[in-house]
């Protein structure tokens, strides 16, 4: 699970950090609202953890702008105010889910993994760039009147492009996401996806194509 943490706590932040990181977790840590949502922007993320209470800024202000970009990402916020009428508000901000601190490292670990598990929306479960359709559930990619069906790896390995596209998606990331799938995955392994992705989105005259980025990664493009 790769994680987004906001806090301007660093003693706090390293320490979470290196407690996640040593589960096995992905997480890259920012202490300031810009940093965090120029990363929040670029970059896939799972899971965010949002304090609220940053130096001279809110953490509701970055939520209500991400929601409003569209972004949705789950965010778990962090925070010292622990009465009802401030969960209350947080959640109506748009997070789905509220840690007061201070936390025992297994509850954090525990609500991330509960957050990474949550079922996709409607809305979500369908996702629509160029003129391609994908529903994540069947796993049926369509283009017009064209349909295909995706194998599991496929469908991880298009999801992923589809959910950032016009970003840089690397190898790596792309091993992240297939990592339940196949456990010893390998550089080889994650271009045969990419290539047969590829190819039914060819198959299908599709205006979206995946882009190589030699010594980058790969980037879904409208061509």
């Amino acid at each position: 699970m790769r994680v987004l943490f906001i806090e301007d706590n660093t003693k706090l932040g390293e320490a979470t950090l290196k407690s996640l990181t040593k589960i096995g977790f992905a997480v890259d840590l920012f202490e300031t609202l810009e940093d965090g949502w120029h990363a929040w922007r670029v970059a896939p993320y799972d899971v965010v953890i949002l304090d609220i209470m940053l130096a001279r800024e809110s953490g509701l202000d970055l939520l209500a702008r991400v929601r409003a970009a569209g972004l949705s990402t789950p965010v778990l916020l962090l925070t010292a105010l622990g009465s009802v009428g401030e969960r209350v508000h947080g959640l109506d901000a748009g997070a789905d889910d509220y840690l007061v601190k201070p936390f025992a490292i297994e509850e954090l670990v525990a609500r991330l993994r509960a957050l990474g598990r949550r079922p996709l929306s409607l809305a979500e479960a369908v996702i629509r760039y160029g003129d391609v359709v994908y529903d994540v559930v069947a796993r049926e990619l369509a283009v017009g009147e064209g349909r295909m069906s995706l194998t599991r790896g496929e469908s991880i390995v298009l999801e992923r492009f589809l959910r950032s596209p016009e970003r840089v998606i690397t190898k790596a990331q792309l091993g992240e996401s297939l990592h339940s799938l196949e456990q010893d995955y390998t550089e080889n392994s994650i271009q045969v996806h990419v290539h047969r992705v590829r190819r039914k989105l060819s198959d299908l005259g599709a205006n979206v194509s995946i882009r190589a980025l030699r010594g980058l990664g790969y980037m879904a493009v409208i061509t």
